[in-house]
């Protein structure tokens, strides 16, 4: 099966990243914040080696949604560089505080619920 975005293999990172994009700038970041956390507390010593290469490979653009903030921009390149299992993990940690972060905030999704991520963005 060929996919047009690397994160199209995985569907649950696909619907999160389906519901982020409803998501306003100022909560994309408080959201963001918090899935930062969640890495930190699971996987500390990957994110830290990850962050430097990241640092080292500059972006060939910020051409996608989650590129325009940056916390969410680094949380979506980690999830690139760990193994599925780990993967599959995180997105489930992050699809929790997501879920958690909806029901003390129901205002945060602004655009209506037939929006799709836009199909013209780059393959990353």
């Amino acid at each position: 099966m060929s996919y047009s975005r690397w994160y199209d293999k995985y569907s649950n990172l696909k619907n999160l990243l389906i519901l982020l994009q409803k998501v306003d700038d100022y909560n994309i970041e408080l959201i963001a914040q918090d899935f930062l956390q969640i890495i930190l507390s699971k996987h500390k010593d990957e994110f830290d080696k990850a962050l430097q290469t990241m640092s080292k490979t500059p972006v060939p653009g910020y051409n996608r949604w989650y590129d325009k903030n940056y916390n969410l921009h680094t949380c979506i390149e980690f999830i690139k560089t760990i193994d599925d299992k780990d993967k599959e993990e995180l997105i489930n940690a992050f699809i929790m505080s997501l879920l958690s972060f909806i029901t003390n905030d129901n205002h945060a999704f602004e655009r209506s619920s037939n929006d799709e991520i836009d199909e013209t963005e780059e393959n990353a």
